[in-house]
């Protein structure tokens, strides 16, 4: 099983912390009004992920920026894909850091002309319109 190293951890913690995903102790995880209507991009999110830690490892010696943006947008979309796949009430937000990761990711992906980089940015872009259409 492969683990998340402290910086990593931490950088993900602080990443969904920016966008309302911890849940305090007064607030419940379902709450009824808040629960997601549809959020439906799971298949496609983890589908990305996949190309994002393969671009990843890919671009890794080369392609630094490149590699980074890939990690980063990998975690996200299983993290989003994760809270949607469970109905969670804060998937919708994870939806809308997931589209703007993979957008992202997309932009650095698409200046170099590698072959992995160009499928890679091609996943985000299909990811990220599958997070906003779910939240639609």
């Amino acid at each position: 099983m492969k683990t998340l190293s402290l910086n990593r951890r931490s950088a993900l913690f602080v990443g969904l912390s920016a966008v309302g995903l911890t849940v305090g102790a007064s607030t419940g995880l379902f709450g009824a009004d808040e629960k997601p209507k549809k959020l439906d991009c799971a298949k496609t999110c983890r589908e990305c992920a996949a190309e994002c830690e393969s671009c990843s490892i890919c671009c890794k010696k080369d392609r630094p920026d490149c590699s980074k943006s890939c990690d980063a947008c990998h975690h996200m979309c299983l993290t989003c894909a994760s809270l949607c796949e469970q109905k969670h009430a804060l998937a919708e937000d994870a939806c809308v850091l997931c589209e703007k990761m993979c957008r992202a990711c997309a932009a650095e992906c698409i200046k170099h002309k590698q072959p992995c980089c160009q499928e890679c940015a091609k996943k985000c872009l299909a990811c990220a319109d599958a997070c906003k259409a779910a939240r639609a």
